[in-house]
């Protein structure tokens, strides 16, 4: 289907576009001696009748796509030219016809002979404006194929972030799980109840996990809990080694962000902090609201004869890549290490669900 034909707001926009040119063709035909009334009674359904016709323009520019080298514009440039002279002709010739049927109006009768003393006019003026409905096709048929590639972009981008939260839903992290079946084995001869208790909270993280990785956004507040559930399995496994701090606003709860996003920095925080440490230390997490914004931060001890970290990790550049994916420069990710403390930040609007 011709696009102008599919979308009203297009049609009404073309259809008013006519209207400068019968002004302009009653103008032409004033300076030629005609009456207001013959003028306007020829020039008004003559556009009607161009704006109908010349819409094959576009038929023939999807058929002729424009190409790069000289050789092919040049038969694309005949084509044109044939096709404006026999479309013009045909429109003068309705016009001569139009003509005679109007003559029967008492006052128009003078019509058939005045057109037909400026048909060449009217076939002159035919030809420049089928070549504009020419030009006019080939800009709709590079906006309409503008739309399409951004609508496949839009998919590929979707089909990025799907393929990413799967892979992230399947990326449990196989040494914490390795370790905790260890712990969980250790436990069941030494403290069944607590063997019990790690197996119920192993449970409800797989659980929580697998549910939220099934969105795309889910509120501050289900991460928080998912990040609780994992580190209550971590406190069972390092015991009095792992301590954990929470500062979280109640007004930074309800904000949105992207699925998974928190999880990856707390398991680095145990990874690469905690387990490294001898005598352990404190994972800290806060969140709070400021001027708009939330400002996540994770924090946990480092050894101070490791190496310092150089750039972001892989979990890291994820992690920033789907926060800036999802807001933009509004957010940003900072990770510094800082007396002993290594420290990632988060910050990106305050979004809510309506």
């Amino acid at each position: 289907m011709h696009p102008l034909l599919a979308s009203r707001a297009r049609l009404g926009a073309y259809l008013l576009g006519w209207a400068p040119i019968a002004l302009l063709l009653t103008g032409i035909a004033r300076s030629q001696g005609w009456t207001w009334a013959e003028a306007a009674c020829l020039a008004l359904p003559l556009c009607l009748l161009a704006s109908l016709l010349f819409l094959s323009a576009w038929f023939l520019c999807r058929a002729l796509p424009l190409g790069r080298s000289i050789e092919g514009l040049g038969a694309h440039g005949a084509a044109w030219g044939m096709a404006a002279i026999l479309m013009s002709g045909l429109w003068a010739g309705l016009a001569w016809i139009l003509a005679r049927m109007l003559a029967w109006i008492p006052g128009l009768e003078a019509l058939p002979q005045r057109v037909g003393s400026a048909l060449p006019v009217l076939t002159g003026l035919g030809i420049l404006l089928y070549l504009a409905s020419v030009a006019l096709s080939y800009l709709m048929l590079a906006q309409d194929r503008a739309i399409e590639a951004e609508r496949k972009g839009a998919e590929l981008q979707l089909l990025a972030q799907e393929s990413e939260l799967k892979a992230l839903r399947a990326q449990l992290n196989p040494h914490f799980l390795f370790n905790s079946l260890n712990s969980l084995s250790a436990l069941t001869a030494v403290d069944p109840v607590r063997a019990r208790e790690m197996c119920v909270l192993l449970s409800d993280f797989l659980r929580r996990s697998l549910g939220l990785g099934e969105r795309r956004l889910v509120a501050l507040r289900e991460e928080l809990e998912l990040a609780r559930a994992y580190l209550a399995i971590e406190q069972i496994r390092f015991g009095a080694r792992l301590q954990v701090l929470w500062t979280v606003e109640a007004a930074a709860e309800p904000a949105l962000l992207p699925t998974l996003l928190l999880q990856p920095l707390v398991e680095n925080a145990i990874k690469h902090g905690i387990a490294a440490l001898p005598e352990g230390g404190t994972l800290s997490v806060a969140a709070e609201v400021l001027e708009g914004h939330v400002v996540l931060k994770v924090d946990n001890p480092l050894d101070a004869d490791s190496p310092a970290p150089q750039g972001l990790g892989l979990g890291l550049r994820q992690v920033r890549q789907r926060l800036l994916g999802r807001f933009g420069s509004r957010a940003r990710l900072e990770a510094v290490v800082q007396d002993g403390l290594h420290r990632v930040t988060l910050v990106f609007p305050l979004e809510v669900e309506p």
